[in-house]
C-alpha cells in the first residue's frame, strides 16, 4: 500500500522504517518546522538508517516532504505520529486532503481523531492507539535506534461498524496490531504515558535536575511508595472504565499485555523487564513532553471524562496542579477536555454513542 507517515521524530522515523521494511511505499510528511536537520538528512539520503539488535540497516523512503497534498496524493492510509499537542492544528491542515484515504491511525490518540471527525469524513475509518508498537530514539540525523517491539497492540476504531475492516488494514502495516478496544475513550485511558510518564517525571523532578541528564525514569522512579501513588491513580482510571462499560484493566496488566508473550506472568516483572532491557534513558529535563504533553492531553482529559461520568479523580487533579506549579503553567486551561471537542452538552449516554457510531 501507499502509506503517509506524519511526523519525523522518534516515532515517525521508526515506524516509517518498519512499514517500509514490511514492503509498503512510505511517504514521510513533516508539516511543522521541527526536526529540521533530521528531516533534511532523511530527504538527502532518500531513506532512513536504523539500528536494531546490533545491526545497522537502511530502508528507502519514497517521498520526504513538507507539502501536504504531495505526501497525501494516492495514499491508502495515514499514520499520524506527531505529539498529541499538535492534533487540533494538524487536523485543520490535512482535512482537505483525506477524501480518498481508507484508514487514519493516530497514536498516541487521546481522542484526537475527534478533531478530524468534525470535518465530516464519513467514508474514513479512524483508529486510535494507546501505545506505539516500537520504542525508538533518534541517534543522530537520519539514524533511529529501535529499542523495543511490543508483542501485541490494541486499537480503537470509529465508526465501530468498520472496526474489523480497519484492523485488517492496520495489521498489514504493523503485525502487532491484533486487538480492538471498545472505543477511543477506553483507548485514551489505557495510554500508559497518562500514568507512568506523569508520575515518573513529576515525582522525580529533583532527581532529574540534580543528575543533569543522567537519569533513567523506568529504572529509578518507581520505588514502593511511588507504586502506591501509581495504584491510586490507576484506581481512578479503572473506576472511569467501569462506568463507561469497559473492563477494569490496570496499567500493569495492560503493560504486560503489550510487552509479554505470557499473559499470565507477573505484570510487575513484565514492567521491570522492559525497564532494564527496552526503556529509553531520560527525561533529562523536567520541562519534557512526559509532563508538557501527557499532563494536559492525558490527565486533563481523564479528569474531564471523570467529571462527566460522576467519578471523582483527586489524585489525577492533584498531579495536574503540581505539574502546573512545577512548570509555571496552567494545564487546566491548556488541557484537552470534552469541552474542547465541543461535547459539553452531551449526556454520558449520547457521548458514548457519538464516539462509537
Amino acid at each position: 500500500m501507499n502509506i503517509t507517515v506524519i511526523g519525523t521524530g522518534n516515532a515517525g522515523c521508526a515506524h516509517s522504517f518498519k512499514i517500509a521494511e514490511a514492503g509498503h511505499n512510505v511517504r514521510m510528511l513533516e508539516p511543522f518546522s521541527v526536526y529540521e536537520d533530521n528531516f533534511n538528512a532523511i530527504k538527502a539520503n532518500k531513506g532512513i538508517w536504523a539500528l536494531e539488535q546490533g545491526k545497522k540497516k537502511f530502508q528507502k523512503i519514497e517521498l520526504v516532504s513538507r507539502k501536504i497534498e504531495e505526501a497525501m496524493d494516492g495514499s491508502d492510509a495515514v499514520f499520524i505520529l506527531t505529539q498529541s499537542l499538535q492534533h487540533e492544528h494538524l487536523s485543520e491542515k490535512i482535512a482537505p486532503f483525506l477524501k480518498n484515504i481508507k484508514l487514519v491511525i493516530i497514536s498516541p490518540g487521546y481522542m484526537g481523531s475527534l478533531f478530524l471527525k468534525k470535518f465530516g469524513m464519513e467514508n474514513i475509518i479512524f483508529a486510535e492507539g494507546e501505545s506505539l508498537p516500537f520504542d525508538a530514539r533518534l541517534k543522530e540525523n537520519g539514524v533511529v535506534e529501535i529499542l523495543f517491539k511490543n508483542v501485541r497492540n490494541a486499537l480503537a476504531f470509529h465508526p465501530k461498524a468498520k472496526e474489523d475492516e480497519g484492523l485488517k488494514i492496520a495489521k498489514l502495516l504493523v503485525d502487532t496490531y491484533q486487538y480492538k478496544r471498545r472505543n477511543i475513550m477506553e483507548s485514551a485511558l489505557h495510554n500508559p504515558n497518562l500514568i507512568l510518564h506523569t508520575i515518573g517525571t513529576i515525582m522525580s523532578a529533583a532527581r532529574i535536575e540534580y543528575s543533569k541528564g543522567d537519569f533513567w525514569m523506568y529504572r529509578e522512579a518507581f520505588t514502593p511508595s511511588i507504586w502506591n501513588l501509581v495504584n491510586q491513580l490507576d484506581r481512578e482510571k479503572m473506576d472511569i472504565l467501569a462506568q463507561i462499560g469497559c473492563e477494569r484493566i490496570s496499567c500493569l496488566e495492560a503493560f504486560r499485555f503489550r510487552t509479554e508473550k505470557d499473559c499470565n506472568s507477573d505484570p510487575l516483572k513484565a514492567f521491570n523487564h522492559y525497564a532494564q532491557e527496552g526503556s529509553p534513558k531520560g527525561p533529562n529535563v523536567v520541562n519534557h513532553r512526559y509532563i508538557s504533553e501527557d499532563v494536559p492531553m492525558g490527565l486533563c482529559l481523564m479528569s474531564s471524562i471523570g467529571k462527566r461520568f460522576g467519578i471523582e479523580t483527586p489524585i489525577c487533579d492533584s498531579l495536574i496542579n503540581i505539574a502546573s506549579a512545577l512548570l509555571k503553567r496552567n494545564f487546566w486551561k491548556e488541557g484537552r477536555t470534552l469541552e474542547k471537542f465541543g461535547l459539553e452538552n452531551m449526556s454520558p449516554e449520547k457521548l458514548l454513542q457519538y464516539i462509537e457510531e
